[in-house]
């Protein structure tokens, strides 16, 4: 069986290149320097290079996702304990 090829290439390498914290911050709707300050924590996931603080988009959605479904599961387990059994 013969594999199939891409663009005339056997093998494609995909790559999605870093982004600075301003386009990161901006992506997920926060302030550039709250995001900084979580990337110094080891909160979020990130690389620093030189001066500048590096983002994966795509890592940094999930992670940002999975911050919001978290927070929803321990808002719902609050109301869940305020809630008075009849």
């Amino acid at each position: 069986m013969e594999k199939p090829k891409m663009n005339g290439h056997e093998h494609q390498i995909m790559f999605e290149p870093p982004v600075d914290s301003r386009t990161a911050s901006a992506a997920i709707g926060i302030h550039y320097k709250t995001l900084e300050r979580l990337a110094r924590k080891g909160l979020v996931p990130a690389i620093k290079l030189g001066r500048s603080w590096q983002f994966r988009l795509s890592i940094l959605s999930d992670w940002f996702n999975g911050q919001l479904e978290s927070n929803s599961e321990t808002n719902s387990q609050a109301n869940k304990k305020k809630e008075k059994p009849p």
